[in-house]
């Protein structure tokens, strides 16, 4: 299962929210789960960074977005970022942030 986030930072934050994410990235990549994690900045806007993880399964996801560093995760983007959006493998539709908060909640 491949995780994209669009992250629209805030007006003079994409520093900080750029290197708050690569201090982050080690914590995913370490997660079980975890087969692949990168940041990309936006080639046309360069306010805008997209963290792609691609993580064998949904459950994978849902375990990491509980754990400390998935809190951090969502923390950030909450501070720092004006807008995020959230997409699932290739073809699926953008959905809100939102959509990981709900993940933090066990069932």
């Amino acid at each position: 299962m491949k995780l994209t986030i669009e992250i629209r930072a805030q007006n003079g934050k994409f520093q900080e929210l750029y290197q708050t994410l690569r201090a982050i990235l080690p914590m995913i990549r370490n997660e079980k789960g975890c087969l692949d994690c990168h940041i990309y900045t936006g080639v046309e806007d360069e306010e805008v960074l997209f963290l792609s993880v691609h993580w064998k399964s949904r459950a994978d996801l849902e375990h990491y977005m509980r754990s400390e560093s998935g809190s951090a995760l969502l923390g950030a983007i909450d501070l720092l970022s004006e807008t995020a959006k959230v997409g699932f493998d290739r073809n699926s539709r953008w959905e809100g942030i939102n959509t990981l908060k709900k993940m933090t909640k066990k069932t």
